[in-house]
């Protein structure tokens, strides 16, 4: 649909941190953005019980999500892929290399978008294509704390907690930045 965003969010299974990313995401976000989340794993899994208390308890049923694995090659759609760690954005890129400039961790889109704010009418995916490219190629090397959402996978519901807390802040500023803040 012209003039509404196609965003991505991507995790190893989407089991975990994608569905919550992409939950926050459209909670946040007005309707100039459409909200996907997927994974690089095969899909079919349920999420784990902790992350189905966590989201009971922020008001998000996740009683009936199905994990959903991602066509890597099949990611032009998209005016935004969204990761929630480094390996993940390096592999999509090394499967996409000419969507590079659309690809981010969401740590690191967080602290890029302030810095690039984007033109008010410029297209998201058109804009990154052009300024998103700017980044240096050294962005996907290595592991850092700073780019990744730690995973709560088999953790308890306290880490599930601020897995979404954390993700509520960086999504909330990157929704802000872009000027898709519901109202």
């Amino acid at each position: 649909m012209p003039g509404v965003a196609q965003v991505l969010f991507v995790c190893q299974a989407n089991r975990c941190r994608s569905p919550f990313a992409a939950a926050i995401a459209r909670r946040l976000a007005d309707r100039s953005w459409e909200v996907y989340s997927g994974g690089l794993m095969t899909g079919g899994a349920s999420m784990p019980r902790a992350g189905i208390e966590t989201g009971a308890m922020l008001g998000i049923d996740f009683t009936s999500h199905r994990s959903r694995e991602l066509d890597r090659t099949d990611l032009d759609g998209f005016d935004v892929i969204l990761t929630l760690a480094k390996a993940q954005a390096r592999e999509l890129v090394a499967d996409n290399p000419h969507l590079r400039g659309r690809i981010f961790t969401v740590k690191q889109f967080d602290r890029w978008i302030t810095t690039h704010p984007k033109p008010r009418r410029a297209a998201l995916g058109r804009w990154l294509d052009v300024a998103g490219m700017d980044r240096p190629p050294t962005d996907l090397l290595g592991d850092d704390a700073r780019d990744d959402v730690a995973d709560p996978i088999n953790s308890p519901v306290e880490d599930w907690i601020g897995m979404a807390r954390e993700l509520t802040g960086l999504i909330g500023r990157i929704v802000g930045e872009l000027g898709a803040t519901r109202s």
